[in-house]
């Protein structure tokens, strides 16, 4: 997965990667424009802070 910006965390898809502000096309709902991967906005910030997580604290 690419390096996230706190910002981006709901706007990268957390299965394909791909980042766009076309995914959030409501407040809050997210739908990626690439893979079609589709879930509640504030459920793919936080699976994208936890997949970066072991990476911040040096796993």
């Amino acid at each position: 997965m690419a390096t996230l910006l706190p910002k981006e965390t709901s706007k990268t898809c957390p299965k394909c990667g791909n980042v766009s502000r076309y995914n959030r096309k409501t407040q809050g709902w997210f739908k990626c424009i690439k893979c079609g991967y589709q879930s509640d906005a504030d459920r793919v910030g936080a699976l994208n802070i936890a997949a970066k997580a072991p990476n911040a604290l040096g796993a």
